[in-house]
């Protein structure tokens, strides 16, 4: 376990630091072609919402995350608008939050297809074993959209926020 634990250290390392991947999605791969990667990532999204909202026990977090695919957008436009107004210096201050802002809906949204998976399986006759661990991935799935995904609601406004804290510098007025 301890040897597991020393080797996933690294894993952060190998493709750039997480505020370098925080750039490179907000600075690169969002801002691509004139957003259109963006778009096709939200367009993949909604087929999986629209899959998901067919099953009754799924219709809800469907919605749920049909909801927090409005806020990635609405944070995103603004954020694009940012772009062109303050350079990639502000654009890009809170790259890393975004990272994780945007991570939180991506894992979500990979969780609500696996529960698609699911229900079509269910919809079959599974063994015993199978079933517990049907339930078990269900479970967990609910827990991420309870405790995980409600975070963008917090990160969401700083975001949003014009302060840009992180290159402020000299620039912030002084309290004291």
């Amino acid at each position: 376990m301890e040897q597991y634990y020393r080797d996933v250290r690294i894993h952060p390392i190998h493709e750039g630091t997480t505020g370098i991947q925080g750039m490179d999605l907000l600075g690169l791969k969002v801002m691509m072609q004139d957003g259109r990667a963006f778009e096709l990532f939200l367009e993949e999204i909604k087929h999986t919402i629209e899959k998901a909202a067919g099953y009754d026990p799924l219709a809800a977090y469907a919605q749920k995350l049909s909801e927090a695919c409005g806020f990635l957008k609405e944070v995103t436009n603004h954020l694009r608008s940012l772009s062109s107004a303050e350079g990639p210096e502000g654009f890009l201050a809170d790259a890393t939050v975004y990272l994780e802002f945007f991570a939180n809906i991506a894992i979500a949204w990979q969780w609500l297809n696996q529960m698609v998976a699911i229900q079509k399986k269910i919809q079959k006759k599974s063994s015993r074993s199978e079933t517990r661990f049907l339930k078990e991935k269900f479970h967990t799935f609910r827990h991420f959209f309870a405790y995980e995904l409600p975070k963008i609601y917090g990160l969401g406004p700083r975001l949003m926020d014009s302060d840009r804290v992180p290159v402020a510098g000299g620039n912030a007025t002084r309290i004291f």
